[in-house]
């Protein structure tokens, strides 16, 4: 499917799609290496900088800045993941609903090509790069704390 200019590029109804297959180990969610990956496995996510990737894990902190909004998953986000979000997006997300409240101390998972960037880091382009995972099962359970 070309989403076009239109279109979000990942459609809310495509992530019950993507689970359905994931659960059911269907197409290349039968290959492990596609399954996401939790937030605290660091040595896991170094390997895959480069790669596309999906990351799930707690926000543990946001910190605001005047071009970016920095998502952190661990205590020192100097070493740990972290989601950067320009302010176009963070606008956008904004328009939707999301606000730093709404996603800090929340379980969401992310996609998109992994980067080196004091630590591990994705970059979102695009609001639909994010999902909230509250309330629904997630591949690693230790997650859920």
């Amino acid at each position: 499917m070309d989403p076009g200019a239109d279109l979000p590029f990942c459609q809310p109804e495509l992530f019950a799609l993507e689970e359905t297959a994931r659960e059911r180990n269907l197409g290349l969610w039968a290959d492990g290496r596609y399954n996401p990956i939790p937030v605290d496995q660091t040595d896991r996510l170094k390997e895959r900088v480069g790669s596309f990737v999906i990351v799930e894990g707690r926000v543990r902190s946001v910190g605001e800045r005047k071009q970016r909004i920095y998502l952190n998953f661990g205590g020192h986000w100097a070493d740990d993941f972290t989601i950067i979000i320009p302010k176009k997006t963070w606008m956008q997300m904004a328009e939707r609903g999301l606000s730093t409240d709404s996603l800090k101390g929340h379980i969401i998972r992310t996609r998109g090509i992994l980067q080196s960037w004091q630590g591990t880091a994705l970059t979102i382009d695009s609001a639909e790069m994010i999902e909230r995972l509250e309330g629904r099962r997630l591949q690693d359970k230790r997650l859920a704390r």
